[in-house]
């Protein structure tokens, strides 16, 4: 063949920094759209800066699951849990309080350190195992939430810094990030995790952090409440013996062995839903039955089985309740000669209002998450009150839940009514003062004052507009404002604050940036002062026992000697100047 004829020689092009998007896109773009065809903008050869390119990490940490990505793309890349799953136990990378971490023991240096590994861990999976990116050529956006334990955030960034050498790390509040996916910079976000459930008021992009809220009814109180149940009144059947014995016998109650974590998370994703607002019967008592008490030891577990025989009762024979029997394959333990899966039979009243107890169900009379909302914006100030009203947003994983948000809405709109009128009080006769009938209306008045907590937010039930609602009012229907409802980008609701960071990495609009070289001057300043600070301690001691002739650390309570009573320190007196009150008589 001649040379003539010789086909073209191929070109290859580099990426271009941002990917070919399609020009049509719709207000129906989120994370079930196809990712677009082309190079990811994340991974362009073109650097733009000193540390990198210009994309950044953007992480969302949280207890329970870690959200990582680069900034400008739709959705992150990677979504994996904080911590392996242990077996019945919930599984956190950190707790409120260090010391109620798993392992702990109740050891609150115990419990730091187990964070800090976790941490480490979970970064180290996201950078080289996730995004398989180089840290050091990297800038990080790291979400930061309303109520973020310290000594967490102190873990990050000494793991971003000192471990992965990455040049800058910026902490932005989670609640602005979300208003952002939505175009908003006020408004009112309600943030269902797993640890807790918090309510921040947010004005022109700065968080009221002195007026939110928080409780701890959220994803694990959920996943607790549901396993109770699933144990009680759920029915297991085991897979057949052998094959000349095919008979499944129903097992009830349901083994805990068989109540793995994963387990809890399937059943709690696949099959629960959130039913209406529950209407009581007017027979229905909160009676305890009689139990065996001798039967079970533990008073956690009598406490346990009296509170789900009480829902049972409560919410079993609802017969407006629409919810069918759902069955799930569970997969025996190993060490188990059983052939084949067994089969868990969830009743559907359990699978509808096991969820309950985010709304006002919980025993031990924690605030429900709606009135935990009405507390919040009656604590701003009065000129935000129909803001946060009409711009509430819906962010976390606990609310993904069907129906979540549609309840919250009836629930909040619920508590702004008025109870009804008596009649009576609207005579036109009134008593005179100081007789029993005018002491008497008083006293009603008065009473009446703690059944209605949310009177000064009546006249605001019209404003009531939930930003991410997928089935928002009409504006007929509850006023003007209310056709906005539902006017948020269609993201999960796991998503939105993580999409605000992804947004901000590439709008460049993120939180103050702490550069790694002022990090390493912040610590090198804490160590001296720490240095400084141990000299002075260890000076102060000697000086103590030079005087007192004792050490310190043999001294023990009612331990006196004579010349030391002008100079008492850390709290033990070295002189006797009054009696020891340990041995004092009562004077009766």
């Amino acid at each position: 063949m001649s040379s003539s004829s010789a086909a073209p020689p191929a070109t290859y092009t580099t990426p271009t920094k941002r990917a070919g998007f399609s020009s049509t896109a719709t207000a129906e773009a989120g994370p079930s759209r196809a990712r677009p065809a082309g190079a990811s903008p994340a991974y362009s050869s073109r650097r733009h800066s000193l540390y990198g390119i210009e994309d950044r990490i953007v992480i969302d940490p949280g207890s329970r699951t870690w959200k990582v990505g680069f900034s400008g793309e739709p959705e992150p890349r990677s979504v994996f849990w904080s911590t392996p799953s242990s077996g019945e136990d919930e599984t956190e990378a950190w707790s409120l309080d260090p010391s109620l971490i798993s392992s702990a023991r109740g050891d609150r240096a115990e419990g730091d350190r187990l964070a800090g590994i976790s941490v480490l861990r979970n970064l180290r999976k996201a950078f080289f195992e996730c995004l398989m990116t180089d840290p050091k050529a990297r800038k990080v956006i790291v979400l930061e939430n309303t109520f973020l334990p310290r000594y967490v955030k102190e873990h990050i960034a000494q793991a971003l810094f000192d471990s992965l050498k990455v040049p800058s790390v910026a902490f932005t509040p989670s609640s602005v990030l979300a208003l952002a996916a939505c175009g908003r910079i006020t408004g009112l976000v309600v943030d269902c995790g797993w640890l807790e459930t918090t309510v921040t008021p947010v004005y022109h992009s700065r968080p009221l952090y002195h007026l939110a809220r928080s409780t701890a009814l959220a994803g694990r109180a959920l996943h607790r409440r549901l396993r109770r149940l699933l144990n009680h009144h759920a029915t297991y059947y085991p897979p057949p013996a052998s094959l000349g014995n095919l008979a499944r016998q129903p097992v009830k109650p349901v083994p805990t062995g068989l109540l793995t974590d994963q387990l809890i998370e399937r059943i709690l994703t696949e099959g629960c839903f959130v039913g209406g607002v529950f209407v009581p019967r007017a027979d229905e008592t909160d009676e305890d039955e009689a139990m065996d008490v001798d039967a079970v030891q533990e008073k956690a577990e009598v406490e346990a089985r009296r509170e789900a025989d009480r829902l049972a009762r409560r919410y079993a024979d609802d017969s407006s309740s629409s919810a069918k029997d759902m069955r799930f394959s569970v997969t025996p333990s190993s060490g188990s000669k059983a052939m084949g899966t067994g089969t868990l039979v969830v009743p559907g009243w359990l699978r509808e209002r096991a969820s309950e107890i985010l709304f006002g169900d919980a025993v031990d009379e924690d605030e429900s998450i709606p009135g935990l909302i009405l507390a919040c914006v009656l604590k701003c100030p009065i000129d935000l009150r129909a803001p946060m009203l009409s711009n509430i947003l819906v962010t976390g994983g606990t609310s993904s839940l069907p129906n979540w948000i549609t309840r919250l809405r009836v629930s909040i709109l619920q508590s702004l009514l008025p109870p009804p009128s008596d009649p009576s009080e609207h005579s036109g006769a009134v008593p005179p003062f100081g007789t029993p009938e005018a002491r008497g209306k008083e006293t009603r008045e008065w009473r009446r004052r703690g059944d209605e907590p949310y009177k000064a937010l009546y006249g605001l039930a019209g404003k009531v507009v939930i930003l991410n609602d997928p089935a928002p009012l009409s504006g007929d229907a509850q006023g003007a404002g209310a056709s906005r409802g539902g006017s948020a980008p269609r993201w999960t609701t796991g998503l939105m604050s993580w999409v605000g960071g992804s947004l901000a990495g590439a709008l460049k609009t993120s939180g103050p940036e702490i550069m790694r070289e002022e990090y390493d001057m912040l610590v090198s300043e804490s160590l001296a002062r720490g240095e400084v600070w141990y000299e002075a301690s260890d000076a102060a001691l000697a000086e103590v026992a030079a005087t007192a002739g004792l050490d310190l650390e043999e001294m023990r309570p009612g331990m006196a000697m004579q010349g030391l009573e002008a100079q008492r320190k850390r709290g033990w007196d070295e002189g006797r100047v009054l009696g020891d009150w340990t041995r004092a008589t009562a004077l009766v």
